[in-house]
């Protein structure tokens, strides 16, 4: 890392958010820090971004041993793929994660293969997994709470785009990180995130509904940074319309890769697509719907 200061983005008081340089392209994927009592990381990144979020905690004063969690909303690896490495480097802290997701993450060999599968090409983008210890990991209850100072942190279960995922919800400022619960925000744009090889459609939309009711002042996504709470709304309406077109699609189109073709020449055309990188996204999340409409309708 040089020493060349990081761009941290103050997304509210005490709370910064880092662009962890996912995929090695800007403005895709972070990590949101709370200079907290004890400090907290929502996230982990891949193994890739070790460095960068540990020169993000030097860089606000905040010693590696004064970090006591690592509140990671899913196993998949673009969110939690760092987080053995970072443990190692932060003695005091706990990784938490949904009791469907800790054991993936204390052998993660069944996660890696999952994701290869997923990703395709795409996976030495995700760097390396380390194994974390089962004293180093927090299995949470839903509704937990974690007094971090100024901070109050509740985590929610929040299935839909994985059975592992878990919300966080800080209740004195109302801010809701997401994970991937309402999708990817990127560049002023939701994209839907509906990878393989567990979303679920209605559970989904019951996340969403439930992360309404807890009236948030503002979304905080991974994917990418601040948003405001009608988003949620606009989700909801975004996911309808998206499994809606794949169904559509896969009447039309004999092969999973001409489904996947054509629902990125329609997204394209339709200015659903603000990156390179938002591309490879939603051609999973084409996967991902196709899958879970075989299994939920058949093949015909």
């Amino acid at each position: 890392m040089s020493d060349r200061r990081l761009p941290l983005q103050d997304v509210h008081p005490g709370v910064k958010f880092l662009d962890t340089d996912q995929f090695g392209v800007e403005g895709q994927g972070g990590v949101y820090i709370l200079a907290g009592d004890p400090a907290a990381l929502v996230e982990a990144g891949t193994s890739l971004a070790r460095e960068r979020i540990l020169a993000a905690l030097d860089q606000m004063g905040i010693a590696r041993g004064n970090v006591g969690w690592i509140f990671l909303t899913h196993i998949h690896l673009d969110h939690a793929g760092g987080a053995g490495g970072l443990l190692a480097e932060l003695p005091q802290a706990k990784a938490a994660v949904h009791p469907r997701g800790a054991r993936h993450l204390a052998d993660p060999s069944r996660l890696v293969a999952s994701v290869k599968e997923a990703v395709r090409d795409r996976f030495p983008l995700y760097g390396t997994v380390i194994p974390i210890p089962e004293e180093r990991l927090h299995v949470v209850e839903d509704g937990e709470v974690f007094a971090l100072g100024r901070f109050r942190i509740r985590a929610l279960d929040a299935p839909g785009h994985a059975p592992h995922h878990l919300c966080y919800f800080e209740e004195n400022e109302r801010l809701l990180f997401t994970g991937d619960a309402v999708g990817l925000y990127l560049a002023g744009k939701l994209i839907p995130s509906t990878v393989p090889p567990s979303f679920d459609l209605e559970q989904s939309l019951a996340t969403l509904a439930r992360l309404a009711s807890l009236r948030p002042q503002k979304l905080l996504f991974t994917h990418y940074g601040p948003g405001s709470p009608d988003l949620l709304e606009r989700y909801g309406d975004l996911l309808r319309d998206w499994v809606q077109r794949v169904r559509r699609l896969r009447q039309e189109h004999a092969t999973e890769e001409g489904l996947v073709k054509a629902a990125l020449r329609e997204a394209e055309r339709e200015g659903l697509i603000p990156s390179g990188a938002a591309r490879g996204d939603l051609a999973m999340s084409a996967r991902g719907v196709l899958a879970y409409l075989e299994q939920r309708e058949g093949k015909t």
